[in-house]
């Protein structure tokens, strides 16, 4: 014998019904211009991935975040291009560094991190990096660059040529052409 259904119990069975409906068809009949997850495009782009992020954490505690506008993935070279890329690496005493550029690259072999254009590095404890590249390297955990650098903490001011910051010790190193503007307070 049939039930009787009650107008509310098919309303909420037909709503969830037409919800369903509409999940299924926005995951299956993607705006192809800019909203698809994942796309793969071209013969030499292996995958192409817009809204980009992804977090790793090594064996040593370090934390890197990678987000980008764009993630190009090219197998046969064994590396991922980004543009309007931002990484941040937490390092496992808590000091924090976030660099962003233009364009940027990792290379998924070695873990290595390069940024270029208008880079900006900023730490937590308030220095600021401004320079055309910067290239981070895993296997030793150094930040470094050969170009023209400007150091701006409270109070200093720095520019040189060439640059290693040492993650594991925290430490700073300007290679040449040194100048300096100390304020006092």
């Amino acid at each position: 014998m049939l039930k009787k259904i009650s107008a509310r119990k098919l309303f909420i069975a037909g709503f969830v019904l037409l919800a369903g409906a509409f999940l299924l068809y926005a995951i299956c009949v993607v705006d192809k211009e800019d909203h698809g997850v994942l796309k793969v495009i071209s013969e030499r782009v292996d995958l192409q991935i817009k809204d980009f992020h992804y977090t790793e954490v090594d064996k040593s505690g370090l934390v890197w975040e990678v987000n980008a506008d764009t993630a190009r993935y090219f197998r046969e070279d064994d590396i991922t291009r980004f543009e309007n890329v931002a990484v941040k690496l937490v390092l496992s005493n808590g000091g924090i560094y976030t660099m962003t550029g233009e364009r940027g690259s990792l290379h998924t072999d070695t873990g290595n991190i390069d940024i270029c254009g208008n880079v900006v590095a900023v730490s937590n404890s308030k220095e600021r990096f401004e320079t055309d590249a910067l290239h981070y390297s895993h296997n030793d955990g150094r930040i470094h660059t050969e170009d023209v650098v400007n150091m701006i903490r409270p109070g200093t001011a720095v520019k040189g040529t060439g640059m290693t910051i040492s993650l594991k010790d925290r430490k700073i190193t300007l290679l040449s052409g040194v100048s300096a503007i100390i304020q006092k307070e």
